[in-house]
This record gives structure tokens, C-alpha cells and sequence, in this order.
């Protein structure tokens, strides 16, 4: 019985932990899962409308690094932001949805929602914002060449 209850635990934190790695990624997901459900609903089979759900998610998540990576910092701000307001709102959807499971509604569960979209817009702007090679060295001065 003790071996299930924790298994479920680390089955809930699991999920938990999926949900905000999720929200982070928001906008290809959502034009994903959009595209899919218009192709279906279009008359395309389930195979075609997973498919091209799939490779369009991709495909705008590819575009956004490519962009953050090739553009000034200017625009690459823009579109990093571009990506965040939409992981923001789905970061304060998931922790209000799980902050309302203990908590009733009041300052605490807003703030905490607040929190959440902070925490996973903040996510999603340091995944896509800042180019893979830019990161200093630890012990490495800024500016500083080897």
C-alpha cells in the first residue's frame, strides 16, 4: 500500500512537471494541436491531421530558434516575447487549475497563478531568447577570450 502511494506521488509530480515543460512551449503546441483539429475537422483522416499537427509544432519552435539565433538583439527580444506572452498564459492556467485543487478562490491562488506565469514565462523567454553559444563559461569573465 505504502509502495503505491508513493509511486502515485511520483506519477502526480511526473505529470505536474510535464504540464509546465508544456506551458513553456505553448505557442507551437497550440498551433499544433490547432492545425491538427482544423484538418479534422476539414475531413482529412486522423493520420494526416496528427502529422501535419506535428510538423507544423515543430516547425514553429524551429523557426523561433533560428530567428532568436539569427536576428539582432532587438528583434530577437520581440520574438522571445512572442513566445512567452502565450507560455505566460498557459503557466497561470495550469497553476491556478492546481493551486484550485488545495486552495479556494482568494489573493493566495491568485498569487500563486501569478507566480506560475512568471515562472513559466520566464521559462519559455530563457529557452528561446538567448542563442545556444552566448552562455559564459563558469569561472570565465564576461567579455573575457581564451
Amino acid at each position: 500500500m505504502t509502495f503505491m502511494i508513493i509511486l502515485g506521488g511520483i506519477a502526480g509530480l511526473s505529470l505536474i512537471v510535464l504540464m509546465f515543460r508544456l506551458a513553456a512551449i505553448a505557442l507551437p503546441l497550440y498551433a499544433g494541436i490547432g492545425a491538427g483539429l482544423w484538418m479534422l475537422d476539414r475531413g482529412f483522416g486522423y493520420d494526416a491531421s496528427i502529422v501535419s499537427g506535428l510538423l507544423l509544432g515543430v516547425l514553429i519552435l524551429l523557426a523561433g530558434r533560428f530567428l532568436c539565433a539569427a536576428l539582432p538583439p532587438l528583434w530577437r527580444g520581440l520574438v522571445a516575447l512572442l513566445f512567452a506572452l502565450p507560455a505566460g498564459f498557459a503557466g497561470y492556467q495550469a497553476a491556478k487549475g492546481l493551486g484550485g485543487l488545495a486552495l479556494s478562490d482568494g489573493a493566495v491562488l491568485e498569487c500563486l497563478a501569478i507566480t506560475g506565469a512568471l515562472i513559466t514565462a520566464a521559462a519559455a523567454w530563457r529557452s528561446l531568447g538567448t542563442p545556444q553559444g552566448s552562455r559564459p563559461e563558469a569561472g570565465v569573465p564576461l567579455g573575457a577570450t581564451s
